[in-house]
């Protein structure tokens, strides 16, 4: 262990040396392990490290996060100068954090703790203070179900103070009303009901207290997502994605009031508590989809799933404010096949879907439903009513299959090719154009996050 460790002090020396020529700045949070600019310095650490490794312990790295070293550099109380927050393992189980401070040419600890956890999830170092103090918060996985819970740590002249511990279901760190300060976040699960809440935890003085709560809607099961964006102009909310009890997934949008911890939930209704206006059958979560700096909630839009199966893939985009619920725009959205479309203004309802999956093509066909038609003959997508096709193609073959469907390439990317055909139903009524096409699909990129829950 010990070689190893010099092996990555030296690795990190060199890293930082051209990061110095080159003009770039290495942060905390980026680096395999970050430490101090001079090779004198990485000594001194090192010897702070081997007094623990030499009782058995290992070091530790979060396995989520944008902290996941087991050596951080950090300014913890706002002086400008870094203090070093190492993670260790004990030989009996537990989890070991350990500070330390530069004192001249030598490091001294300024702070200490053991905690037990099944695991080390991710790593925070809220603003607690105007004057740049943090605190040391560090999530737990706590069993196999996956529940998890926080423990926030302060640095006083006594050392580490536990000054919180919270379970969760879902949590969200941020300064949230642009006062330098950062809020705690955490969704948080009755154990007993099922119900859930949201609580946010402000910075008081030297410690974290419960500033205000506000109940999630019936139908939330677990967290899936959180998110702080503007539910309107000038006007910040928390948006929170749900798996809901009994499949799909929900959300509840719970605005800031007026830049306090006043806390209201405007998506779910206020006498029967259900949110499930928001329901939607896909794993589809909030987001700015016009990008017009307002986060859309995407729902349910097609009561015709149950007769054609894909039509669940069809959401509407809203935005909720304490007056009302604005639609923005309806999509098609494939999340499977990573692609949606915005559905064309003059398609209505009649228009509907279906997919059809082969060894090596997905052909999803727009077609128009007949004014007329019975449950016994459900009408499918034929040559004249059919509006849009859009394929794709995988294998060594992608571009002889556009050439023998007559199809016109969207995008190819990661092995695969998207492309599209215009029916001949694509008039009149319901005349869309290839160039409406192309500018309505989108591929979605996956959106990889640090935090998984």
């Amino acid at each position: 262990m010990k070689s190893i460790l010099k092996k990555l002090i030296s690795a990190a020396a060199a890293v930082l040396a051209s990061a110095a020529l080159s003009g770039c700045a290495i942060q905390y949070g980026d680096g395999l392990l970050a430490l101090p600019s001079l090779p004198a310095e990485y000594i001194e650490l090192q010897g702070e490290i081997d007094k623990v490794l030499e009782t058995g312990a290992v070091s530790a790295a979060a396995e989520s996060g944008s902290n996941r070293q087991s050596i951080q550099l950090v300014d913890l109380d706002g002086d400008s100068e870094t203090e070093t927050v190492a993670f260790f393992r004990t030989a009996e189980g537990n989890y070991l954090i350990k500070a330390y401070k530069k004192n001249g040419e030598n490091y001294e600890e300024i702070g200490s703790a053991e905690a037990v956890g099944l695991t080390l999830h991710s790593i925070y170092y809220p603003t607690s203070s105007v004057t740049g103090q943090k605190c040391l918060a560090v999530c737990w996985g706590i069993d196999e179900s996956n529940n998890y819970g926080m423990t926030v740590y302060s640095f006083t002249d006594k050392g580490m103070e536990n000054i919180l511990s919270v379970q969760y279901s879902g949590i969200l760190v941020g300064d949230f009303y642009g006062d330098s300060l950062d809020e705690l976040c955490f969704a948080i699960k009755d154990q007993t009901g099922g119900l859930m809440t949201l609580r946010v935890y402000e910075a008081r003085g030297n410690s974290y207290e419960l500033g205000a709560e506000a109940a999630l809607c019936s139908e939330a099961r677990s967290i899936s997502k959180m998110t702080l964006g503007r539910y309107k102009e000038g006007e910040k909310a928390i948006f929170l994605d749900s798996v809901a009890y009994g499949g799909g997934y929900v959300s509840d949008v719970i605005t800031l009031d007026g830049g306090t911890l006043a806390l209201k939930n405007i998506s779910k209704d206020l006498d029967s508590g259900s949110g499930i206006r928001t329901w939607r059958a896909v794993e589809v979560f909030c987001q700015d989809i016009d990008d017009d700096g307002i986060i859309e909630v995407p729902a349910a839009s097609s009561m015709m799933s149950a007769l054609y199966p894909d039509e669940k893939y069809k959401l509407s985009w809203n935005a909720f404010s304490e007056e009302k619920t604005d639609q923005k725009l309806k999509t098609l959205h494939m999340s499977s096949d990573e692609w949606y479309i915005e559905w064309p203004e003059n398609w209505d309802d009649r228009v509907v879907v279906q997919t059809t999956r082969y060894s090596r093509m997905v052909k999803t066909v727009f077609f128009a439903m007949p004014d007329e038609y019975t449950i016994d003959s459900l009408p499918q997508g034929t040559e004249a009513n059919t509006l849009l096709t859009v394929y794709i193609f995988s294998g060594d073959n992608k571009e002889a299959y556009v050439k023998v469907y007559e199809a016109d390439t969207i995008v190819q990317k990661d092995g695969l090719l998207y492309a599209f055909a215009l029916g001949s139903g694509a008039q009149g009524r319901y005349e869309v154009s290839a160039e409406d096409i192309l500018e309505k699909f989108t591929r979605i990129e996956n959106e990889w996050t640090l935090e998984v829950y």
